[in-house]
Parts: C-alpha cells; structure tokens; sequence
C-alpha cells in the first residue's frame, strides 16, 4: 500500500461526525486535564520542594485505578455509558473547581491535594473504561485501530500543548487559572455527548448495555487475555512504557527547579517538547508502521530508546555538561541552551509513546470479543495505570535519596533491562505478527489469531448480541 493510502486508510473514522465531534471534545478535556497536571505538580513543588511528596500525590491519584478499573469496566459493560460519563465529566470539572478556589483563596494545603488526587482517581477510574469503550459505539467494529490512533493522535496534541499553556498560565496568572480552564474543559466532552446521535446499530447497543447484554465476569476476560500469548504482550508493552513516564511526570518539577534552577514556564516548555515528540511521531510516522509484522521488536526497541532518553536528561544535568551548554550556547546565541538541550531530550523521548500504546491498543481492541471490549480495557487500565501508585511512590522516594537526575538514569536503565529479559526470554515477542482478519463473534466463542499464528480460543461471552464498543480515548492519565 503506498504512503497516501496508508494515510488516507488512518483517517478514515474522521469521516463518520459523531466520532469526529466526540474525539474534538475528549482532546479539548484531555488537554485541560495535563494543563492541570502541570499546574498541580508545581503547587505540590512549591508547598514542598519534595520529590516524596511529588511522589506521592501521584501514587494517590493512581491506586484507585488498581482496584475499581475492573468492576468499573463490568459497569460499562453494562448499563448506558453516555449517562455515565455524564455523570463523570460534571463531577471531575467539580473537582478542578474546588482545586482552584483553594489555590486562589491562599488556603491549599498539601492534605488538600491528597484528598483531592483520591477522589479525582477514584472518578477517573469509573471515567476511564466507559470513554474507552464509546468510540466504536460511534466508528463500527471495523474502524477500531484507526480510530485507537486517531484517540492517541489527540492525546499528543493535548500533551504538547497542555503543558506549554499551563507554563504560561502559571506563570504569568497563577496557578488557579489553570485549574479553572481545567474545570470549563469538561464541558466540551458534556457538550459533545449531548449531540451525539447514534446510528440504529449503536442505539440497539445501548439498549443491550442497559439490559445486561455485555453481562459477565472480569475472569471471562482474563481467561481470554491469559489464553493468547501475543494479547499479553500488548498489555506488557504499555505497562513497561509507563515504567519510563511515570519517573518524567514526578520528577520533572524538581529536576527543572532545584537542577536546572528554572521557573514553571521552562517546566511546561520542557514537558511541551516531550508532547511535540509525540505529536510529530502520531502524525508522520504512526500511519507508516500500522502494518509491521513484528511488533514486539519494534516496541521493545522504542522502549530502549526511552530509556536512553532518560539517561541523557541525566547527563545533561551534570554541572560540567550544563556550563559548557551555557558557554556553548551563548556563543551560537542560543536562548537558555541547558532548557533546549532538555527540550531536545524530551523531544526524543517523546517519539515512543504513540507508537507503543496506539500498537498495543488497537491490537487490544481487535482481538476482543465485542461484549468483553470495556472489561479487557479496564484490564488493560489496572495493569497500565494501576501498578503506578507503586512505581510513582518508589521514583518519588529515589529522587528524594539520590536527586532527580539519579532517579531518572536509575528508572531508565531498569526498564531497559526488563525490555531485554522480555526479548530474551519470550518468544512471542520476537515472533512475525499475524493479524486477525475477523472478528470474534459475539454470541459464541471463536478463534483469535495469535503472535505464533496459532488460535487460541476465548470464553464464551453472554448470550445476547453485543453492541459495538471502541478503541481506548486517552484520559489524562495516559
């Protein structure tokens, strides 16, 4: 296939105008979400000047995560997602407002931001697996990976230019405004499920989700993830990515404030580039790798190059490396070189998300009966996001120890690690990629291709016809 149609082929869900106003709202929300994660981290590091506490909030924000995304994916499974998130978006903009009011009155403390990190996972946990869910309730089962990558494709726009407007609004407002932008964001996703209107398939979908028709067990799904080696993999990828994220969102205000000795607008510049990465791999280089075979090579050797990245921010942050950026970059006039070399850094990085999670993503979505497909992205939620309370805690701590920049090398090089154990010691990861060419069906159990070629067979779902459900749409925490 030539490079026009593999673009054209990738676009092709903005054609259908529900998912297309749907997939608009989310990256307005999802947006103001990084904007007030920026925002709150620079708040915790001014209350704290603490890599434990930065470490902490995090874990906070996470653990609710590991314990309800896979009932909340049974949840939406069954009953009417749209109510649900509904519900959701109006209690999160809740939340951003209550941040703000307290930043802005002078009376946040750092219990405040505690409480308010449980309650936001908590929301998001039940947020989650429903808006991962509703896409293909809009796109049809045979747009799913296209539209997994569009979803990523937004979530890069909002991760490049979240941050960089959080720097500013902080910056130059105070960190209040970002938190009320926040909270007005939300109403693009309420405005945008109030004028979605379903097809009659999707419709009759709804109607089997508010009667039990996905009814089953969140076993039935990981029996059928534990049954085809190659669906493991896709949920190890993901995981072994956010091994490397988590380190960069905890402890970049400390590395930019008592390393780098720079203010909150050369935060959200930094964290910015690292969006600007992903934004230029999602939109030029995504299309052209959605058919390579072997996926799990592919994705280990970005998630070698992430780790690589991490080590680099470290050397740039030894004291003989930032004079000679100073000296060097004062001579070619450049501005604040030590910033644009962390940039350059974070820009690198940022190359391996979109990849990694749109690939393993949409091969999720692809490999899974129709009635399981919130319940195996609530899995994929719990495994992802859920095991970072735990790394947040321990990178949170390191940074606290050894300093940031020790804490990154150190995080970098133990996921390089374990992305070699996995090629060494699993051959599915090295194995050519066969992709599935039909669907399960959704009333009985059927074949799903594996890495090996092989098929293993899923569990039987429930009894009644699916709806169509969809490909994951980023949420803040991706």
């Amino acid at each position: 296939m030539s490079s026009p149609g593999r673009f054209g082929h990738m676009y092709a869900p903005l054609r259908v105008p529900n998912y297309r106003m749907f997939l608009a709202g989310q990256t307005v929300s999802t947006m103001g979400s990084l904007i007030q994660m920026t925002a709150q981290s620079w708040v915790v590091y001014e209350l704290t000047h603490s890599s434990a506490a930065l470490g902490t909030v995090a874990m906070l924000g996470s653990l609710p995560l590991l314990f309800l995304s896979p009932y909340a994916g049974t949840l939406a499974d069954r009953i009417d997602r749209r109510k649900l998130l509904y519900g959701t978006q109006l209690i999160l903009a809740g939340l951003a407002a209550t941040l703000a009011i307290l930043v802005q009155t002078g009376l946040i403390q750092l219990w405040h931001l505690y409480v308010l990190a449980v309650v936001t996972g908590i929301v998001t946990a039940l947020d989650g697996p429903a808006l991962q869910a509703f896409a293909a309730d809009l796109t049809g089962p045979t747009l799913i990976r296209q539209a997994v990558s569009l979803n990523m494709m937004g979530f890069q726009v909002s991760r490049m230019v979240g941050p960089s407007v959080a720097g500013l609004l902080v910056g130059f407002y105070g960190s209040a405004t970002a938190f009320w932008v926040n909270a007005a964001s939300f109403l693009a996703v309420i405005l945008a499920l109030l004028r979605v209107r379903f097809t009659n398939e999707a419709t009759s979908g709804q109607r089997g989700a508010r009667s039990g028709a996905g009814a089953g067990t969140t076993m039935d799904a990981v029996r059928h993830i534990l049954g085809n080696p190659n669906l493991v993999n896709f949920y190890i990828y993901p995981l072994l990515y956010m091994f490397g994220a988590a380190s960069t969102m905890t402890l970049y205000p400390v590395y930019v404030g008592d390393v780098l000795h720079r203010d909150a607008r050369a935060l959200g510049t930094i964290v910015g580039a690292w969006g600007a990465g992903n934004l230029v791999t999602s939109f030029l280089v995504l299309p052209l790798v959605q058919n390579v075979r072997r996926t799990g090579l592919l994705s280990a050797a970005l998630l070698v190059w992430f780790g690589a990245m991490l080590g680099l921010l470290w050397v740039i942050s030894l004291p003989p490396v930032m004079a000679f950026l100073e000296v060097a970059g004062g001579s070619l006039g450049l501005p604040d070189p030590v910033v644009l070399a962390a940039c350059v850094a974070t820009f690198l990085s940022g190359a391996t998300g979109p990849i990694v999670l749109s690939m393993a993503g949409g091969l999720q979505q692809m490999m899974s009966p129709p009635t399981m497909r919130a319940r195996l992205a609530a899995i994929g939620t719990t495994v992802t996001f859920g095991t970072q309370p735990f790394v947040n805690l321990a990178v949170g701590y390191t940074g606290e120890i050894f300093g940031a920049p020790t804490a990154l090398l150190a995080n970098g090089m133990f996921m390089t690690v374990l992305v070699l154990l996995l090629v060494t010691f699993r051959r599915s990861v090295r194995a050519e990629v066969i992709r599935p060419h039909t669907m399960v069906n959704p009333s009985q159990p059927g074949p799903v291709t594996s890495a090996t070629g092989g098929a293993d067979r899923a569990p039987a779902p429930a009894q009644s016809p699916a709806r169509a459900e969809g490909a994951p749409v980023s949420s803040a925490h991706a």
